[in-house]
C-alpha cells in the first residue's frame, strides 16, 4: 500500500465527505452482482466529489485510494468483479489530478486483469496531461509498447521522453537505447549508448555501454559493406 505524506493529517476536517463516500462504497459492496442498472447512482460522480471536497480534495483522494486498494484486494480474492474500477479511478484522479500512482496502477489493472492495452495507455496519457514531467508515466507507456505491442520505435520515443523528465535517469536512457536497437535504429542507438557511457557513474553500466557500442559499430560496419538491408548472422570482419 502506498502512503503519501503530508495530507492525512487534515482528514478530520473531511469527516462528512468521508462518511458520504463510505456509505456509497458500502452500498456498492452490498449490491448483488446481477443488478446492473442504476449502480452508478450509489456512488457520487468524480465531478460531484470535486465540488463537495473543496479545500480537502487531496485528503479525499487519499482516503478513496486506500479504499480502492482494498477493493482491488477483494477482487484478487475472487469476492467480486471490477465493475466499479473505472468509477473509482475517475473519482481519485478528478480529486487529485497529480496523483501519479493512481494512473500507473490503473494502467496495470487495465492490461493485466482486463487485457485492455488501449485503455491502459489512455490512463497513462491522461496522467501525463496532468503530470507532464513524470518519468514513471512516460516510461510505462514505452514499456507497454515495447513488451506487449512490440512497437519498438514508438517505445523508444516514450523511453527517451522519460529519460528527459526531471526524475528520469539511467534506467530510462538504457531502455531507450535498447528500444532503438530493437527498432533497427542502429545509429541513434549507438549515440544513446555513447551518451550513457559518458554520463554514468556505474562501472557496470559503463561496461554494458561499451559492449553495446562495440556491437553496434560492428553491425554498422557490416551494413556499410553489405548494404543497409543486410540481416544476420553478422560475419567476421
Amino acid at each position: 500500500m502506498i502512503v503519501r505524506s503530508g495530507t492525512l493529517a487534515r482528514g478530520a476536517s473531511a469527516v462528512v465527505l468521508a462518511a458520504l463516500m463510505a456509505a456509497s462504497l458500502h452500498a456498492l459492496d452490498a449490491r448483488e452482482r446481477h443488478v446492473a442498472g442504476g449502480d452508478r447512482l450509489y456512488f457520487p460522480s468524480g465531478r460531484a466529489l470535486v465540488e463537495s471536497a473543496v479545500g480537502f480534495r487531496e485528503v479525499a483522494a487519499d482516503w478513496l485510494w486506500f479504499r480502492f486498494v482494498q477493493y482491488f484486494g477483494s477482487y484478487a480474492k475472487g469476492q467480486h468483479d471490477l465493475r466499479y474500477f473505472e468509477l473509482l479511478v475517475d473519482a481519485i484522479t478528478r480529486l487529485d489530478p497529480r496523483f501519479v500512482e493512481a494512473y500507473h496502477f490503473a494502467s496495470l489493472v487495465a492490461w493485466s486483469e482486463l487485457g485492455d492495452f488501449d485503455r491502459a495507455l489512455d490512463f497513462l496519457k491522461l496522467g501525463i496531461l496532468h503530470n507532464p514531467d513524470s518519468a514513471k508515466l512516460h516510461f510505462q507507456v514505452g514499456f507497454t509498447h515495447y513488451v506487449f505491442l512490440h512497437d519498438y520505435p514508438r517505445a523508444a520515443t516514450w523511453f527517451e521522453a522519460a529519460s528527459r523528465c526531471a526524475d528520469g535517469g539511467e534506467m530510462e536512457a538504457r531502455f531507450a537505447a535498447f528500444a532503438r536497437y530493437r527498432a533497427g535504429d542502429d545509429g541513434v542507438s549507438m549515440e544513446l549508448w555513447k551518451q550513457l557511457h559518458a554520463s554514468t557513474a556505474s562501472p557496470q553500466m559503463r561496461d554494458l555501454a561499451e559492449k553495446m557500442i562495440a556491437k553496434l559499430e560492428r553491425r554498422l560496419a557490416i551494413q556499410k559493406l553489405y548494404g543497409p538491408d543486410f540481416i544476420g548472422p553478422i560475419p567476421e570482419l
